[in-house]
C-alpha cells in the first residue's frame, strides 16, 4: 500500500537520536581523514574536500545557531508555534535548496579558505557537539509543551524545529555520502521519507509507484490512476541509491544500468523532476 503524503506526519520518535548519530558519524569520519585529503577534489564539482567539511560544519552547527537565536529573542512562547504564518515545513524548505546552491558553494569556499586540516576537523567537531547539546537542552526545557513545534530561524526562513532537524539529517546523510561515509539507519530512514515527499510534491499524481524499501512507497506523476494488481509503472531503488539520485550525485542512467534503480513502464522515467536538491 502506497503511503499518503501531504499532511504533516508526527515527528519521528528517534529524530533527535538520528540527528546525533548521523552527525557523529560524519564528524568521526572527517577526524579519520588524512591531511592530504582536505586539498583533494570532492565529488561536488568545484569543491575540495576541505570546502565540503567547512560546509558540513556550517550545516551541522546551524541547529545550535537557530536555537541560540530563539533564546536570545525570547521566542518559544505560544506566539512561536508551528501554525505561525510563513513557517515552512521540511518539504518546502528542501524544495528551495537548489535556488541557494551558488551562494552555499561560495560560503563553503570562504569558510574553508586558508584553514588547515586540524582546524577544519575541530570546526566540524565543535559544531556538531554544540548542536547536539542545544537540541537536548531545548527538548528538555520544553516540558512537552512546545518541543518540536517551536519555530526557529533557518537559512530558508522560519521553520518548525522538528522540520529543521529533518533538514539537518538530510544534510548529514547527503554530505556524509559525499565524503564516503555510510549513513546511520535511522537517519537514512528519515531522509528517504522526506525526499519521497519532496518528489511527490514536485510530481503529484497516481500513475507511477515509487518504492524505496524498506522505508517508503508512494504514487507519483500525473496520468491514469493505478488501483489494483501489478502497477504498470514502477520505480524501485535501495535507499542510498535513491538519496544519491535525487540529490544529483548519481546519474539516473548509471543507477539503472548497474541495477541500483529499476524503472518499468512508459511513465517510469522520473528524470524530468530530478535532481531535487
Amino acid at each position: 500500500m502506497a503511503r499518503r503524503t501531504g499532511a504533516r506526519r508526527p515527528d519521528d520518535p528517534r529524530l533527535a537520536e538520528a540527528f546525533e548519530e548521523q552527525w557523529g558519524l560524519v564528524s568521526a569520519g572527517v577526524d579519520a581523514l588524512g591531511d592530504a585529503a582536505f586539498g583533494a577534489a570532492s565529488v561536488l564539482p568545484g569543491w575540495t574536500v576541505g570546502d565540503l567539511v567547512a560546509h558540513c560544519a556550517r550545516s551541522g552547527g546551524a541547529l545550535a545557531r537557530a536555537l541560540e537565536a530563539v533564546a536570545a529573542d525570547g521566542a518559544g512562547t505560544d506566539g512561536a508555534r508551528a501554525d505561525r504564518p510563513g513557517a515552512a515545513d521540511a518539504v518546502r524548505y528542501l524544495s528551495g535548496v537548489g535556488a541557494r546552491a551558488e551562494a552555499i558553494a561560495d560560503t563553503a569556499r570562504a569558510d574553508a579558505a586558508g584553514l588547515p586540516a586540524d582546524t577544519l576537523r575541530a570546526l566540524l567537531r565543535d559544531a556538531v557537539a554544540d548542536s547536539s547539546k542545544a537540541l537536548t537542552a531545548a527538548l528538555a526545557g520544553s516540558g512537552g509543551a512546545l518541543g518540536w513545534d517551536r519555530v526557529v530561524r533557518s537559512p530558508g526562513g522560519p521553520i518548525r524545529l522538528g522540520d529543521f532537524v529533518v533538514t539537518r539529517c538530510v544534510e548529514g546523510v547527503v554530505h556524509g555520502l559525499d565524503l564516503g561515509f555510510p549513513p546511520a539507519r535511522d537517519a537514512l530512514r528519515i531522509v528517504t521519507r522526506v525526499l519521497v515527499d519532496v518528489l511527490a510534491t514536485k510530481a503529484p499524481g497516481r500513475s507511477v509507484e515509487l518504492r524505496v524499501p524498506p522505508f517508503a512507497a508512494v504514487q507519483v506523476v500525473e496520468g491514469p490512476r493505478h488501483t489494483r494488481g501489478t502497477p504498470p509503472n514502477v520505480v524501485e531503488a535501495d535507499p542510498v541509491a535513491f538519496v544519491q539520485v535525487v540529490a544529483g550525485r548519481l546519474d539516473w542512467a548509471t543507477a539503472v544500468a548497474d541495477g541500483r534503480l529499476t524503472a518499468s513502464g512508459d511513465r517510469a522515467d522520473l528524470r524530468p523532476w530530478l535532481p531535487l536538491l
